[in-house]
């Protein structure tokens, strides 16, 4: 049995009159919907992957077409912190605790603006955000209190809105909630005595992945000291919290980012991994919404990364671009260029990309430049192709980086004459987005948003390639039928030019989620 949404008979916009003439009630000055987003990544705060570069740019889309929004996440690192040095200078905003595990954690949440002019408010709590990074610690070290750091950001996140907000012109009119790291909010807002004045404050809840869904022994839970109706209902396997499930149970609205991974969730339990009958359950309030592409930060003619600048209309920075990053790189500019940015993961498919790219290497006579960096064992399979490519004298077909480097990212969009992205699973992707935006057409796994984003080629038509099945054999072949299509000087062009020209801004995203805000208020 699926609940309603919070609050769905309360009545917003105060007492009506009845049949009192229209001018007795003057009409009150209108004031925009406000929004808090709440989040464990916001770009160029705290970036690990696609969910801070959505957080850092869907606020100011939001604002553009007037819903005022706001951010809230944990301060990693306190206020000495890397993060608090990007944010700038920092003002005490709120202060309090909240009792977890028996324990009072305190917690002081501070205020800096962006240079778009969001409010961004960062939540100090010393015992689990005081060191170390997003996810891990020092080092790349897994933190030893990592089940209950998000859980007690949470909490913290909501007495602050209850005892520092609630009643003031800064409480939000609907709070966006932005993957596991927040899913036990819509459960305690609505349910937890200690936040009432959140209860009739609706929740929209964003999966970035289902890859990751909070999984903690069950005893995290008990901590919080919460009494929930139905708590059982987010358990799984009996003994385990899923924070996810919690969310999906009690949030007002889901969404994912793009259509087709939002029909993945619901028809495989292997994609949900093991939700799909949670998501079934709650489809009418469920719906897809692509990301965009923030032009602030990724528009080849103005990006101050790369060598040269150049647009649609005009494409010789482009080639100056290749030209210096072979150079950089100390690969043969003259030949087709293929490049790869990404997490190694199975998740983007790494497991097929070390043969792909070798097999390519002997099909083709393309250069390759991969940038990426992640498990261990994909890691070692790319520095050993690396040193095989050396030792068979293709060291100016292909160039490897381990790393975590957005300047090379960028100039690798825009050197490239493809970009490859074979992901297994892709809930939206912005690698393929960046691409098209920089005129490198796609290679990609039809899959998740970027079936839903990259238009297959047909000769006159289409943004990139597509391939359907997770195999090697399917994405030399497709990248085979790319490398042919940009030795065809005229069919390239077209290509290029229709990649450039696909609109992927946050303007029409920001509208939707403006409606869906409109929707789960009233």
């Amino acid at each position: 049995m699926q609940p309603g949404p919070a609050g769905a008979n309360r009545q917003r916009g105060g007492t009506v009159h009845g049949n009192a003439p229209f001018s007795t009630f003057p009409t009150p000055a209108p004031r925009s919907m406000t929004v808090l987003h709440i989040a464990a990544e916001m770009a160029p705060l705290a970036k690990v992957g696609g969910l801070a570069d959505v957080v850092g740019a869907l606020p100011d889309a939001l604002a553009a077409i007037g819903v005022q929004s706001s951010v809230l996440m944990p301060l990693y690192g306190g206020p000495d912190g890397e993060v608090a040095q990007r944010a700038g200078p920092l003002t005490e905003s709120a202060s309090g605790h909240v009792t977890y595990g028996g324990q009072t954690l305190g917690y002081t949440v501070f205020r800096a603006t962006d240079a778009e002019g969001a409010d961004v408010y960062l939540l100090h709590q010393p015992e689990h955000f005081g060191s170390g990074g997003a996810y891990f610690d020092v080092g790349n070290v897994p933190f030893a209190n990592a089940d209950d750091r998000f859980p007690a950001f949470q909490l913290c996140a909501l007495d602050w809105l209850a005892t520092a907000l609630a009643g003031t012109d800064r409480q939000p009119d609907v709070l966006h909630l932005h993957d596991h790291h927040t899913g036990l909010i819509p459960a305690l807002a609505a349910h937890d005595g200690r936040f009432a004045a959140l209860r009739d404050t609706p929740t929209v809840f964003t999966i970035h992945s289902a890859d990751h869904q909070g999984w903690a022994p069950w005893h995290v839970w008990e901590k919080t000291g919460a009494s929930v109706p139905d708590a059982h209902t987010f358990q799984q396997n009996g003994d385990t919290l899923n924070a996810m499930r919690a969310a999906l149970r009690f949030a007002d609205r889901i969404t994912t980012v793009s259509p087709t991974y939002a029909q993945e969730l619901q028809a495989s339990d292997e994609m949900a991994h093991g939700l799909a009958d949670a998501f079934r359950q709650r489809a009418e309030s469920f719906s897809g919404i692509v990301n965009g592409v923030d032009g602030a930060d990724w528009d080849p003619s103005t990006d101050r990364l790369l060598p040269a600048t150049y647009s649609a209309d005009d494409l010789a920075g482009k080639a100056e671009t290749k030209r210096a990053v072979c150079a950089e790189l100390g690969l043969d500019p003259s030949r087709p260029l293929v490049t790869f940015v990404g997490r190694l993961t199975r998740e983007k498919g790494a497991e097929i990309l070390k043969g792909l790219v070798w097999r390519l290497l002997d099909e083709t006579d393309a250069a390759f430049a991969l940038l990426g960096s992640g498990a261990p064992e994909h890691e070692d399979g790319l520095r050993h192709l690396d040193h095989h490519a050396a030792s068979t004298g293709r060291r100016d077909r292909l160039s490897v980086t381990l790393a975590f480097d957005n300047a090379l990212a960028h100039r690798l969009y825009a050197a490239g004459d493809l970009f490859l992205m074979p992901s297994r699973s892709e809930p939206c992707g912005l690698g393929q987005l960046y691409a098209m935006a920089y005129g490198t057409p796609p290679v990609v796994h039809a899959v998740g948003g970027l079936r839903d984003t990259v238009i297959p080629w047909d000769g006159r038509e289409g943004t990139g390639f597509t391939f359907d099945a997770f195999t090697e054999d399917a994405a030399a072949h497709a990248t085979r039928a790319a490398l042919a299509v940009a030795a065809d000087e005229a069919s390239y062009c077209t290509l290029q030019q229709n990649a450039m020209a696909a609109d992927h801004s946050w303007a029409a995203s920001a509208e939707r989620y403006a409606a869906l805000y409109r929707e789960a208020v009233r």
